[in-house]
């Protein structure tokens, strides 16, 4: 008889539940027990802990967890205790610390406090954005203010915002290109401001809050040097002083003026007296002598008068020494903002004295006006050093277009300018520095006529010439046949016309003369030409780091010292960047063969080639004045007039070579000489002749 399967599997399903049950209820005994003495132990002492880390920190130890409650977690409960303790003692040290200098900040606050309270000109600190950190009562009473400044508001509600943005950019230009290091006045300037209400006017010293630059790893890319945090202002009520200065103004015009009609009177007179035929002789004779001695001395009165008022309002406003190219760059920012309105800066750099805001506000207005009258949209602006023996250094505004009439001009001129403070016109600015304004058409090759307005101005007080190099041991004449000897263009580049040409003039200054004995570059510079212009906004200028030292003796040479170079970029970063600068030019440098031979031994390892047509002002020179007499860059500069501030700098020199190669471009045409297959057909000639030479 069969046994059925349901009677069959009762047991063992009985024991599958049984067994069930017993492990459901160990697991759940398991969880009691390890929620009891582990889980809720574990969550009391994080709790304890917490209030441990935000307990008070002046007893003499921290928080304490008893260790009896926790069992087989003691271990981290004393851990905790340790920790605790610890934490208590960090805590005093910082509270103590935090004692210590706080009282020596109190107590140098006094100090500054009694310092800037004595102080009879009202002093200002404040972050870039003008927000103002810190101020004295001086300032307070100077801009007329019964309550406070207020910490964090911007001092540009106060004071009005044009002199103190151009100023703070005046200082950030020159620390961005680090002049501060040599500048006669480091890192502060001059200027003269007002209360945005315009009842008071100021006159004010800005210097400048430096701090080095952050670490590599954050460094915004460019900025190698410190940077500007802040600045601290001065100032002093000039007012009554400027108020009285245009009352002279006034009374000086007026006295001025009020000498041409009599002398007019005078004159007529004397004229009356040759039509009057019935006077006699002698009295017609003392008559006439008695008249003109009158006008000579209203004429020698007025000119001694005019004189000292030039003198007057001269010295009275605020100036000093500048560079051009610093003041053409502030026009060019100024006008920036217009683009319909390009402003380029051309020519040799100058040093000129004046007041630096009120000439870019002049320039900028009439740059405006002629703009308006001639619809030029383009701008050269460029500084000409003094010529025919005078004094004056010109600012020359050019475009394409006709000159300005005179009468017109002379409107301009007795319009207010914008933003000139105290409703300064540009005849004012012009007075203030004891010059004129005049237009004038341009010669020029093509059919578009070309004109300028050229403004005279005082040149430096205290002008930065460069030391000259010491003659011994000076860089040789370099003649590398290999590298001075080129095929022609025989191209539409090499049928070119010179003056029509794209140059990168360029030069540079290495630790030695002998680059295949391991002499490196350490400077390269160099500057644009085109259409006959130096475009001096247009430059390249870089230290390079040798990874050698810099022999001491080479240093007088070029003023290069080891901690100038030192975390500047290697050769083979900079030769890239240089490479792409002179893209599609062609290269000039003086006595280039030297200059290049450093430039290929290097091409290899920056993964560069300098391929382009090269031009040498040494062999031009030769070209046109034969192989006797100077062929240095400085006997032909003095021998051409040409002078140039910053010389004897890599920059400074490509600067004074652009200006030699462009006087031969003219002495080129005149020996038919016109193409650059012209030029290099006649320097190869030359350096035939020179191998030639060697050989015998």
């Amino acid at each position: 008889m069969a046994v059925r399967g349901s009677d069959a599997s009762d047991p063992l399903l009985t024991y599958a539940v049984v067994m069930t049950a017993a492990c459901a209820a160990a697991v759940w005994g398991l969880w009691l027990a390890v929620d009891r003495y582990l889980l809720r132990a574990a969550e009391t002492l994080s709790r304890e802990a917490g209030l441990i880390a935000h307990g008070n920190a002046e007893g003499a130890v921290g928080g304490r967890v008893p260790l009896a409650r926790y069992g087989d977690l003691l271990p981290i409960a004393r851990a905790v205790n340790e920790l605790s303790d610890k934490l208590a003692q960090v805590r005093r040290d910082i509270a103590r610390t935090v004692a210590e200098s706080t009282f020596k900040a109190e107590e140098q606050k006094t100090q500054l406090a009694a310092v800037l309270r004595d102080l009879h000109e009202g002093v200002l600190v404040c972050n870039t954005k003008h927000q103002i950190l810190l101020y004295n009562q001086t300032a307070l009473d100077i801009l007329h203010l019964t309550g406070e400044l207020g910490l964090g508001r911007s001092l540009l509600h106060f004071v009005v915002a044009e002199p103190v943005t151009h100023t703070l950019e005046r200082l950030t230009l020159r620390v961005r290109e680090g002049r501060h290091i040599n500048h006669e006045h480091g890192t502060t300037a001059q200027f003269v401001g007002a209360t945005t209400d315009g009842r008071i006017l100021l006159e004010g010293r800005m210097s400048a809050i430096l701090q080095d630059p952050a670490p590599a790893s954050d460094e915004p890319p460019g900025i190698t040097g410190p940077i500007i945090t802040g600045y601290v202002l001065t100032l002093s009520d000039a007012t009554s002083e400027l108020a009285a200065l245009g009352q002279r103004d006034a009374l000086l015009r007026e006295a001025t003026e009020g000498f041409r009609a009599p002398i007019a009177n005078l004159r007529a007179a004397v004229e009356t007296l040759y039509d009057a035929p019935d006077l006699g002789p002698g009295d017609r004779a003392a008559f006439e002598s008695a008249m003109l001695d009158s006008c000579d001395s209203l004429s020698q009165r007025l000119e001694r008068v005019t004189t000292a008022y030039r003198n007057v309002v001269t010295g009275s406003w605020p100036m000093s020494d500048i560079h051009s190219n610093n003041l053409i760059t502030l026009v060019a920012h100024r006008m920036g903002a217009e683009s319909a309105t390009t402003v380029t800066l051309t020519g040799l750099p100058q040093w000129v004295h004046g007041d630096s805001h009120s000439l870019v506000l002049l320039f900028a207005y009439l740059i405006r006006r002629v703009q308006a009258l001639t619809g030029a949209t383009a701008f050269d602006l460029e500084a000409a050093g003094p010529q025919d023996g005078d004094r004056w250094v010109y600012l020359d505004l050019v475009w394409q277009g006709s000159a300005v009439p005179s009468a017109t001009l002379d409107g301009w001129l007795d319009q207010t300018l914008p933003d000139g403070l105290g409703g300064l016109s540009a005849g004012d600015v012009l007075q203030h520095h004891r010059s004129t304004a005049w237009s004038e058409p341009l010669p020029t090759d093509t059919g578009t006529g070309r004109a300028r307005l050229r403004v005279p101005l005082p040149p430096a007080q205290s002008p930065r010439t460069a030391q000259p190099r010491p003659k011994a041991g000076a860089r040789p004449e370099f003649f590398d046949f290999g590298l001075l000897h080129q095929p022609l263009a025989t191209s539409e580049l090499g049928r070119t016309p010179l003056d029509r040409l794209h140059y990168v003039v360029f030069d540079t200054e290495t630790t030695g003369l002998s680059p295949s004995t391991g002499d490196e570059i350490i400077q390269i510079a160099a500057v644009r030409v085109v259409g006959g212009r130096i475009l001096t906004g247009e430059t390249f200028n870089t230290l390079v780091d040798p990874r050698r030292p810099i022999p001491p003796e080479s240093v007088p040479f070029h003023g290069i010292t080891d901690g100038m170079v030192a975390g500047r970029p290697t050769i083979d970063t900079v030769l890239p960047q240089f490479r792409s600068f002179v893209s599609g030019a062609v290269l000039v440098a003086h006595n280039a063969a030297f200059d290049l031979k450093f430039l290929k031994m290097k091409e290899r390892a920056a993964g560069v080639a300098f391929d382009c047509p090269v031009l040498d002002t040494m062999l031009l020179s030769r070209m046109l004045l034969g192989n006797d007499g100077d062929h240095t860059l400085d006997g032909i500069a003095e021998r051409l007039g040409i002078e140039v501030v910053d010389r004897h700098t890599a920059l400074g020199d490509s600067l004074v070579t652009a200006a030699v190669f462009l006087r031969m471009i003219e002495m080129l045409r005149e020996r038919d000489v016109r193409t650059l297959d012209d030029a290099i057909r006649g320097a190869n000639i030359l350096v035939e002749l020179a191998a030639r030479e060697r050989a015998f």
